[in-house]
């Protein structure tokens, strides 16, 4: 990821983290086996419940300041029954789909965010429960050839 999807994603996992939906940030990336954990980039084996971001682009504005990037959500839950991977996924959809004109902790501004796709993954080989949703953030990155 470059940084500023880096910054994007951080700035998305520490919103997550503090939105009251039982998920933990740690920008180590050591959690509780007990938690819901956010990652960055990479599903991770453990905790078995976790929030996967990873940003990618989608399109750039040629002369104007705006990008949109897509960033996939990836929720696994452990367990046979696959409802809290999907109540997890609409936690995170409540509270992001719609969203304008949000600061992030990092500096990111999001002029808007908006699902543009969602999927169960079914089970996994430990057989947790995972979906998936594609989000379009369009975001304010100015450059030097973009005002």
């Amino acid at each position: 990821m470059s940084d500023f999807e880096t910054n994007l994603t951080t700035g998305l996992a520490v919103l997550l983290a503090g939105s009251g939906i039982g998920l933990s940030w740690s920008p180590t990336g050591a959690y509780d086996p007990l938690s819901t954990g956010i990652t960055l980039g990479k599903l991770t084996q453990s905790p078995d419940n976790v929030v996967t971001l990873q940003a990618y682009g989608v399109s750039d504005d040629p002369s104007l300041s705006d990008s949109v990037l897509g960033v996939q959500v990836i929720c696994r839950c452990g367990g046979q029954d696959k409802r809290p991977s999907d109540d997890l996924a609409d936690e995170i959809f409540n509270l992001l789909h719609g969203a304008r004109a949000v600061t992030l902790s990092t500096g990111v501004y999001v002029v808007q965010c908006l699902r543009n796709s969602a999927a169960s993954l079914g089970q996994d080989v430990n057989e947790r429960w995972m979906n998936t949703a594609n989000y379009y953030v369009t975001v304010y990155r100015p450059s030097a050839n973009r005002q």
